[in-house]
């Protein structure tokens, strides 16, 4: 199993805006991350940064199944409130950021 992270900054006085996009998250788009192999996916709010972190089982798989938008309008809506967002090249993925420690010690 793969894990990956992400950061994005929102827009001042957007996370509430933020919260409730997710609240729940389309259907549509939970099913196209269970498609792609994604798991325990989360994701964590501290002031207007966001954090999330998720499994995903390949790369191969994250990239049959996330090359297109299936909800335009609420990807529209969660970009509109972001600041900063990069994006991965090769997916329409935010931009993961790089492990700098992990335990898994008991």
């Amino acid at each position: 199993m793969n894990q990956a992270a992400f950061h994005l900054v929102l827009e001042p006085e957007m996370g509430q805006r933020y919260i409730d996009l997710h609240s729940p998250v389309p259907h549509e788009i939970a099913e196209q991350l269970k498609l792609a192999g994604m798991s325990n996916f989360s994701i964590f709010r501290d002031g207007d940064h966001i954090f999330g972190v998720f499994n995903y089982e390949s790369e191969s798989r994250l990239h049959e199944y996330l090359h297109e938008d299936v909800s335009p309008s609420w990807t529209q809506e969660i970009i509109s409130i972001c600041k900063y967002r990069e994006v991965d090249k090769e997916l329409p993925l935010l931009k993961r950021l790089p492990r700098v420690f992990r335990f898994e010690g008991t």
